[in-house]
């Protein structure tokens, strides 16, 4: 949210009553849980951590809630895919998703880090989502084909106008967000200078073990983002982020989704997959 005004909002409370409960609980941690830089506010590193912890308790909570219900459902659908997956391509289109294939559909979504995805076993799985090259597999379950763009919040692009008018070569004293994890073929800042013929560009990095954080560290004005087509929307469409250039750069690496052995057999679940490449068309 980047503010506690919009918590406040919604949450239906004042904003010194969400200040007084994060003082709190910052007293009760011993630690900081934000940076207060004028008017915008961000995750400390131990704000981050303690936020992922919340997160997966969340998400280990509503697990548990779903296994309890399984057995008064009709059916279940079983999706596994990583956070960044999650977030951005599924969560937006959940509703829309339950509407296809009726309410009567309990659609679960396990989230794994990449390198675990790819070699789950889970019997449980109908539907998983793959990182891999085009050359790799016959395009018939492409959802979205790699394409990327610089984005910055507006504040940053006001403030950098002059510099982001010029050539991207010439970007060097720009602050950048990069992901920091190891790379396992998503494209990088280095990749995107070498497709607009910034090859000698090397510029210092800030950077992320998720984009989800690099996102919202973007949206808060620190630096130049590369933003995925089909993951950054709704912050372009609330105006958190903007395009820096109108076009985008495709790779020849797409993301995914495949049937699992499980899913071959259930109908439902080839339902489910029609959805989300048909979602994947509508992005282009």
């Amino acid at each position: 949210m980047r503010n506690f005004s919009r918590a406040a909002d919604e949450l239906s409370t004042s904003q010194s009553a969400i200040s007084r409960h994060i003082a709190d609980l910052e007293s009760r941690l011993g630690t900081r849980l934000f940076e207060r830089e004028k008017r915008r506010i961000y995750l400390t590193s131990q704000g981050e951590q303690f936020y992922r912890s919340v997160v997966n308790g969340l998400d280990n909570i509503h697990a548990g809630a779903i296994a309890v219900r399984e057995s008064a459902l009709e059916e279940q659908i079983t999706i596994a895919c990583t956070y960044e997956v999650s977030h951005f391509f599924l969560l937006p289109r959940y509703e829309a998703l339950q509407r296809a294939l009726g309410e009567q559909v309990q659609i679960r979504v396990m989230t794994y880090e990449y390198d675990a995805l790819k070699s789950s076993v889970d019997p449980r799985i109908d539907i998983y989502f793959l990182y891999q090259s085009l050359d790799s597999a016959d395009g018939t379950n492409l959802v979205l084909r790699e394409a990327v763009t610089p984005i910055c919040a507006p504040e940053f692009a006001r403030e950098h106008a002059d510099a982001l008018a010029k050539p991207a070569s010439s970007w060097a004293s720009l602050p950048f967000l990069q992901l920091g994890k190891p790379n396992t073929g998503w494209m990088t800042w280095e990749d995107w200078f070498a497709s607009v013929g910034a090859d000698d560009l090397s510029p210092d990095y800030t950077r992320f073990d998720n984009y989800v954080y690099l996102l919202e560290s973007a949206a808060a004005g620190r630096g130049l983002a590369l933003g995925w087509r089909g993951f950054i929307e709704r912050y372009l469409s609330t105006g958190a982020l903007q395009l820096v250039r109108d076009d985008y750069a495709e790779f020849d690496h797409g993301l995914f989704a495949v049937l699992s052995e499980r899913g071959k057999r259930v109908v439902t679940a080839s339902r489910c997959l029609e959805f989300l490449l048909a979602q994947g068309r509508k992005i282009g």
